[in-house]
């Protein structure tokens, strides 16, 4: 494939430095060494596929391109496959949060000709502190580190191309992130926690499109809750969300943690489990607001047998601190539900919810469910009956 030069600047193939003798990572290192002295850096992986054993680390002004090729982590490791090179871990609580996470900016991460992201076939276990019996680490249970793709603190970032595969937590997250976009991916989970998409505490102008998830979890979460900060906590053993250290430093503002600015748009989500295709759970008296969600599509077929709650929604439980009008100001317009009991449910007081061209297409299912329903506007929707 021939690459624009103007808009791939310093582009090394990781092939190039290929050596028999070296693990994959030593030689994704020895790319990354050749390249550190550039302002901004392309890496393209291609031609063979890429067995890791520890997470691809990132600057600054760097872009990743994937080439028809899969990344697969080996087998009983626990890091993500892509982070930003801006956590300072902790040597005494590696996978607890970090000493400090830097801000950095100008990352993309791009896959192309269907290339893969792939967790490990056999997965590392560990004994849970609380509950006494040892387990997979699997699942967000264990924190971050489950993480296939894992941004903190960056802004202006992308993340598309990709078929994500044997997910252990939620495929990617992003917290306390800007100015990004997400898009074109396929995504398969069958692991507990299995959520496709993550938006985090402090993040905002965001835009999420074209996604494709058979989630065994939400396939979007938009979720500004969270603000545990000893572990482990009850069955959480590590944090899922890093930099959330800045709770313990005292060194945001509330208003710092609220999501904005994030629009959803074609979604096709399949599953017969209980989960929503779009998540919402603002707690702690964060706010989530100026949110759009369009073209949300349920994948499954007309069915009144399936579990699934609802395709878009907010959570009940999960903490405390939630205040009337905390979710505010969202548009949500074409939706087609086949197999949620609810299309549209919010379990939390709302304000100016509009939703329009809604339809629900399960028999016994509703169209709206609200606390307060009168703060939701319905135009062009309806329940077939």
């Amino acid at each position: 494939m021939i690459f624009n030069k103007l808009e791939y600047e310093n582009m090394v193939r990781v092939m190039d430095f290929y050596n028999e003798k070296k693990t994959d990572n030593e030689i994704i290192d020895d790319c990354m060494n050749f390249l550190s002295g550039f302002v901004t850096r392309t890496i393209v992986f291609d031609q063979r596929d890429w067995l890791i054993d520890r997470a691809i680390l990132l600057p600054s002004d760097t872009t990743v391109i994937v080439d028809g090729v899969t990344l697969k982590q080996k087998n009983l490791m626990f890091d993500n496959i892509f982070r930003g090179a801006n956590f300072e871990i902790d040597p005494e609580n590696p996978y607890g949060f970090p000493i400090k996470i830097h801000p950095i900016s100008n990352i993309r991460i791009l896959g192309k000709n269907k290339a893969k992201l792939e967790g490990p076939d056999i997965l590392p276990r560990m004994m849970h502190p609380n509950m006494g019996v040892e387990q997979e680490m699997v699942g967000d249970y264990w924190g971050w580190r489950n993480l296939q793709v894992c941004l903190s603190r960056c802004t202006n970032f992308e993340l598309a191309g990709f078929i994500f595969k044997k997910q252990r937590s939620w495929a990617n997250s992003f917290d306390r992130c800007s100015f990004g976009y997400i898009h074109d991916l396929d995504i398969t989970s069958t692991a507990k926690n299995g959520d496709g998409v993550n938006i985090r505490l402090g993040c905002h102008d965001i835009t999420i499109d074209n996604i494709k998830g058979y989630t065994s979890d939400d396939c979007i979460a938009i979720n500004s809750g969270g603000v545990t900060t000893e572990y482990p906590s009850s069955q959480y053993v590590f944090p899922n969300i890093p930099s959330n250290y800045l709770l313990k430093e005292g060194s945001e503002d509330i208003r710092d943690r609220d999501i904005y600015n994030i629009t959803v748009s074609n979604i096709l989500s399949y599953s017969h489990l209980q989960h929503r295709v779009v998540a919402l759970l603002a707690r702690a008296g964060h706010r989530i607001y100026n949110i759009y969600i369009n073209n949300i599509i349920d994948g499954n077929p007309v069915s009144d047998k399936l579990d699934r709650i609802a395709l878009i929604g907010s959570h009940t439980g999960y903490g405390g601190g939630y205040i009337p009008g905390d979710i505010h100001h969202m548009r949500i317009n074409h939706v087609i539900c086949n197999s949620a009991r609810k299309a549209i449910d919010f379990n939390d007081p709302v304000e100016d919810i509009w939703i329009n061209d809604v339809v629900q297409n399960r028999i016994d299912g509703v169209l709206l469910n609200a606390v307060n329903p009168e703060a939701v506007t319905v135009t062009n929707s309806y329940k077939k009956e």
